[in-house]
């Protein structure tokens, strides 16, 4: 059976916003919001336009609404949002549009509605694990200070971690898999966005192209490894992935 959720746009969103229980809950509705627009506007339009008119409008309507929507309910959360996250937040309504267009949901918004409230549930559960072991916080309250608590907990590694996690957990729950996820699509925003290393010696261009390329070639090789692995059924695409690109990540962290 096709999820209903939109795996990709959670994805992104654990990715960028699992740091704090805070962040993580506001996020998990915009997400929701945005997969449920694009549905609503792609029903109302699809009988009145063509197909490839309808795409467009669909994709540039729910990526506005999503980049307005984060940078609305962030900003009045009082959390912070630089004009790089903002540009992913707009790249999130568009996997969101994606999931939309592929006709995954057809106005099934019950399922859509509770498949993606197993993903945010998850989502939430272990943004309060990394912002507890991270900071000592919960919500933004400090609940304790302790030997075992590192700020690592807060780096982009347990982001790409969280979400193949998150995923995984869903999935058993709704006893589905992911397996027409196109995660390369979602690995070079991300390798552009948050970048592993640096590599200053090379030129700021250079530099750029380089520390985004190296993940990106090392995802596609593992990629194309896990394709032939004996994975989990509720491990297998997206979430597997999404861990991968974590191990990855924290390999290359250490150069």
């Amino acid at each position: 059976m096709k999820i209903k959720y939109p795996a990709e746009a959670f994805a992104l969103g654990m990715v960028l916003f699992s740091a704090g229980m805070k962040e993580a809950f506001a996020a998990g509705i915009l997400v929701i919001l945005a997969v449920v627009f694009a549905e609503v506007l792609k029903n109302l339009l699809e009988s009145r336009i063509p197909r490839w008119s309808l795409m467009g409008c669909v994709c540039v309507g729910t990526a506005a609404i999503s980049s307005s929507a984060f940078l609305l309910g962030f900003s009045a959360l009082g959390l912070e949002m630089e004009w790089g996250t903002w540009l992913m937040t707009l790249i999130l309504g568009l996997f969101a549009a994606k999931h939309v267009i592929s006709e995954n949901i057809d106005a099934e918004y019950g399922e859509l509605l509770w498949e993606s409230a197993v993903c945010w549930g998850f989502w939430i559960l272990f943004a309060i694990g990394r912002e507890f072991f991270g900071t000592g916080e919960i919500f933004g309250n400090l609940i304790m200070k302790a030997e075992f608590q590192s700020g690592i907990f807060q780096d982009v590694i347990f982001g790409f971690l969280t979400a193949g996690i998150s995923l995984a957990c869903a999935n058993s729950v709704l006893k589905k898999n992911h397996t027409d996820t196109r995660t390369l699509w979602l690995v070079i925003p991300l390798a552009l966005f948050m970048r592993p290393f640096d590599m200053e010696s090379f030129g700021q261009v250079a530099g750029l192209i380089w520390t985004a390329a190296v993940p990106v070639v090392l995802f596609w090789s593992v990629q194309k490894t896990l394709k032939f692995a004996n994975t989990w059924k509720a491990f297998r695409g997206l979430p597997v992935e999404m861990l991968s690109m974590g191990f990855i990540y924290m390999i290359l962290s250490i150069y």
